[in-house]
C-alpha cells in the first residue's frame, strides 16, 4: 500500500495571539459557529494494515493518506516517545473521518479492553440498515462479542437493536441495526461515546466547547436489555448527547456499576480511542474563546501540511483537538459529510 504522509493526526495551531513587526495583535474570539464538526476520531492500534484488512472487509474503510512521522514532531505532552517515527494512517468513511496511530511500527502490541462502564472513550458506535445488519457482519468476520444472545439486543421494542463487541485489539465498537435509518449508507460512524465519572462536569465542559447544550438526557435508568448488552448484571445508566453537524458525542455514566471518578492524562501511547478533533474555521479565535472559559491546552502548537491544529484535555484527562485546514484540500475537510442540523436532530430512544 502506498505510503503518504497523513496530515490529520500531526498539524497543530498557532496560540491565540499573533506577533507581527515585533507587536503583539490580539485575536477576536470566534463564534462556536466557527465548529464544522467532527473532523476525525484518533485510534492507536498494534498494526496498521492488520486493523484496515479487519475493517474493510465489513464497512467502508478507505485509506486516503499513509505515512511515518517523526515522534518528535508531536508535543510531548500527547507523546511520550521523543526518538524514531510513528506511522499514521488517516481513514474515510462516510460521516467521519479516523486517525489510526501506530506508535511502534514493526513490534507486536497487546490489546488492551476498555470496560463499558469507563472511564474514558469506551466506543464508537456503526450503524446499519436492519436488512443489512452490521451486528452479522462484524461477528462473521471474528469480531467478539460483549453482549449476551446470538443476536443483538432488542432494547425497547422500537426498531433498533445493539451489541458491543471487540475487534482485535480490543477496541470494543457498538453496532445498531435500524429499521427505519435516516442514511442509505451501507454502514456509517454515529458517535464516539466517552463514559466519565463526573457526567455533570463533562456536559459543562463540552456546552462551553460547542455553544449549546446536549440535545437530549437520559435519566437515571434501570434496564434489564442494557445488562444485555454490556453484559454486566445490575446496571442503573444516565447519559447525555450532544449533536454536530455529522457526528454525536455521547456521555454515559454508570451508577451502578460506579463510573470512577478519576483524572489521567493520557498520551497517544495507550491502545485504543485516544481524541477526538473538532474542524474550525477559526482556530486561533476558537482559542481566544476557549482558553478564557478555562479550556487547557495540551502541549505547543505548530502547523504542518495544510493543517493548524492544537490539543486539549477534558476535565478527566482525555485528549480533543481543533484543527483549521489551511491548504490541505477541500476532501480533507468534512464539508461533504455534514448532513443534519445540530439544533434538530433526533435520536433513537437510546
Amino acid at each position: 500500500m502506498k505510503h503518504l504522509l497523513v496530515a490529520g493526526i500531526t498539524c497543530f495551531a498557532l496560540s491565540a495571539c499573533t506577533s507581527s513587526a515585533g507587536r503583539t495583535v490580539a485575536v477576536a474570539p470566534a463564534s462556536p459557529d466557527s465548529i464544522l464538526g467532527v473532523h476525525h476520531v484518533g485510534i492507536t492500534v498494534s498494526d496498521i494494515d492488520e486493523t484496515v484488512a479487519f475493517y474493510s472487509s465489513v464497512v467502508d474503510f478507505d485509506v486516503v493518506e499513509r505515512g511515518m512521522v517523526n515522534a518528535s514532531s508531536l508535543p510531548a505532552e500527547i507523546l511520550a516517545k521523543r526518538e524514531g517515527q510513528i506511522e499514521v494512517a488517516l481513514i474515510q468513511t462516510p460521516t467521519v473521518f479516523l486517525v489510526l496511530t501506530d506508535v511502534e511500527p514493526g513490534l507486536e502490541a497487546n490489546p488492551e479492553r476498555r470496560s463499558a462502564t469507563g472511564p474514558g472513550y469506551t466506543h464508537i458506535c456503526w450503524q446499519t440498515h436492519a436488512d443489512n445488519s452490521g451486528y452479522k457482519r462484524f461477528r462473521q468476520a471474528g469480531l467478539e462479542m460483549l453482549s449476551r444472545g446470538d443476536d443483538a439486543v432488542d432494547l425497547g421494542g422500537y426498531g433498533v437493536t445493539y451489541a458491543y463487541g471487540f475487534d482485535p485489539d480490543g477496541l470494543m465498537i457498538e453496532m445498531e441495526q435500524l429499521e427505519r435509518p435516516r442514511r442509505q449508507d451501507d454502514a456509517w460512524l454515529t458517535h464516539i461515546a466517552n463514559v466519565p465519572g463526573d457526567k455533570a462536569q463533562m456536559v459543562d465542559f463540552y456546552t462551553k466547547i460547542l455553544g449549546y447544550g446536549p440535545h437530549r438526557e437520559l435519566p437515571a435508568t434501570r434496564m434489564k436489555t442494557i445488562d444485555d448488552v454490556v453484559d454486566i448484571d445490575g446496571t442503573v445508566v444516565t447519559a447525555s448527547w450532544f449533536a454536530t453537524w455529522n457526528f454525536e458525542l455521547e456521555f454515559w455514566n454508570y451508577e451502578e456499576p460506579a463510573t470512577p471518578i478519576s483524572r489521567t492524562d493520557w498520551t497517544l501511547e495507550r491502545i485504543g480511542y485516544n481524541s477526538l478533533s473538532f474542524e474550525v474555521t477559526d482556530l486561533d479565535g476558537t482559542i481566544a474563546r476557549l482558553e478564557p472559559q478555562g479550556i487547557e491546552f495540551a502541549g505547543p502548537a505548530f502547523t504542518l501540511r495544510g493543517w493548524r491544529m492544537r490539543y486539549a484535555r477534558d476535565p478527566e484527562g482525555n485528549l480533543l483537538a481543533f484543527q483549521q485546514n489551511v491548504s490541505a484540500g477541500r476532501d480533507r475537510s468534512i464539508y461533504d459529510m455534514r448532513w443534519h442540523d445540530p439544533a434538530s436532530y433526533p435520536l433513537p430512544p437510546l
